[in-house]
């Protein structure tokens, strides 16, 4: 055995594919509720700006409201189902992790090669604490509705049938949820407690101690500012096509707000002041030369970052192949000695969120499930479909292309993790506590360790 290998180092040890799904699911659904934030903010100005009559066209200020009502709607519900994904992924990826690590040392792995930073954390936190959240969260409130409207129901004794169903439906998740609450202290915390006993009686506190002393030889990590100039082509490729977007949709349906009895096949001009009126004439040339200006602008971002990554594990390689190399820029190793989710795969998991949302509510207001407007909305239902079509390929592009480039990449992390490791960064918050595994060995110690409020590091 060589002295490199002797040496004691963090190594990042496989979770197989269900791990590796939670783990891309994770920020892939971090990037989604992002862009479901995103849809909140527009439909919020869309609302406001319909409310105070500022399109001066009731016809489209109607149909608007119509859209914001129906779309604040399917936004609770994306928002409610990505939360509940959320939690199970955190989950899965925390009894992955600490499964991965029980088999490698139920296999023999080397006490010299202890789990990293990231690993260790997923094994000593709190299990299923986000899944309990969400069960409580939406478990009570279901619980509370279910009891008040069978309250109501049975009070004034109308026996409708639908309503009392819809109140026992919420009663009944709530027990299920109820449930889900309850197994995380009292089932799920002691199995996870145990997998934790089984891998520190493989590496002791010395090992974890030994490891993170080699970390403290270089000077941490570094904080990276600004974006490169991949980043920014990708963005602003992304700016380009929302405007886009909104310059053909603010052409077609401004125009056109005003829409008579006609089953949606016609409607009435509608004029605008000078101005406004310019800008609505060029909504479609505007539309016509964004879209392929952001697909040349994303091309040439993702052909960039390619380069410039290529680059970077080339020059990395070629370090790490001479022994007497010294330390590479700590931003390079910050970048390619830990998971990380591409810009573009960012951009893509966010504008899914927001395509979702729009798509099927124009979808289903055009389908006659809304307030009004279906003959506004119901000549774009071809178009919804191919909208929601194309924001869930998104986001399974995303997820896919995550997944692919992290497992790709974990050679090349655990070869710079045995030769320049870094420390995690950290950040306690108002409680002034952060995660041990964060800060120092942690699989013999308390899971959490008191570093001063809203303390930071570096």
């Amino acid at each position: 055995m060589s002295d490199e290998s002797r040496s004691w180092h963090w190594h990042e040890y496989s979770v197989g594919l269900g791990g590796e799904v939670a783990r891309a699911g994770v920020r892939a659904l971090i990037a989604f509720m992002i862009g479901l934030a995103s849809a909140f903010g527009l439909i919020m100005i869309g609302g406001i700006l319909a409310e105070e009559h500022l399109f001066n066209d009731p016809g489209l200020e109607h149909a608007i409201d119509d859209l914001s009502r129906m779309s604040a709607g399917n936004l609770m519900v994306f928002a409610l189902i990505a939360w509940g994904a959320f939690a199970l992924t955190c989950f899965l990826r925390e009894l992955t992790t600490s499964r991965a690590l029980v088999k490698a040392a139920a296999h023999g792995a080397s006490r010299y090669e202890v789990p990293p930073p990231e690993q260790v954390a997923s094994v000593t936190c709190e299990p299923a604490k986000h899944l309990t959240y969400f069960a409580w969260g939406t478990g009570g409130t279901a619980g509370l509705f279910g009891i008040i409207g069978l309250g109501m129901e049975i009070a004034e004794g109308s026996g409708n049938s639908q309503d009392l169903r819809l109140f026992w439906l919420l009663i009944a998740y709530a027990v299920l949820m109820a449930l889900l609450g309850f197994a995380g202290p009292k089932w799920l915390t002691p199995a996870h407690e145990r997998r934790q006993a089984l891998i520190a009686a493989n590496w002791n506190s010395s090992d974890e101690a030994a490891a993170w002393k080699r970390s403290f030889r270089g000077p941490g990590r570094s904080k990276l500012h600004g974006f490169t100039l991949a980043d920014r082509f990708l963005y602003g490729a992304t700016l380009l096509l929302v405007l886009g977007f909104v310059a053909m949709q603010a052409s077609v349906s401004m125009r056109c707000g005003t829409v008579p009895g006609s089953g949606g096949r016609e409607c009435d001009e509608v004029t605008y002041n000078s101005f406004i009126e310019r800008l609505l004439a060029g909504g479609f040339v505007i539309f016509a030369v964004l879209l392929p200006l952001a697909a040349i602008l994303a091309v040439v971002g993702v052909l960039l970052d390619w380069r410039q990554r290529s680059a970077e594990r080339a020059e990395l390689l070629e370090k790490l192949a001479d022994p007497r190399a010294g330390r590479p820029d700590e931003a390079l190793l910050a970048h390619h000695a830990q998971r990380r989710m591409h810009p573009l795969a960012l951009i893509g998991a966010a504008l899914s969120g927001i395509g979702l949302v729009f798509s099927l509510s124009a979808y289903m207001v055009g389908q006659g499930k809304g307030l009004g407007s279906e003959d506004v909305f119901a000549r774009y239902s071809t178009a919804s479909l191919i909208v929601m079509s194309i924001s869930v390929g998104l986001f399974a592009a995303a997820l896919l292309g995550n997944g692919i480039a992290n497992v790709r990449g974990r050679d090349l992390r655990n070869a710079l993790m045995r030769r320049w490791p870094t420390r995690p960064t950290w950040s306690a918050g108002g409680e002034g506590q952060v995660l041990r595994a964060k800060r120092g060995p942690a699989l013999h110690a308390p899971r959490y360790v008191k570093v001063g409020r809203n303390a930071r590091s570096n």
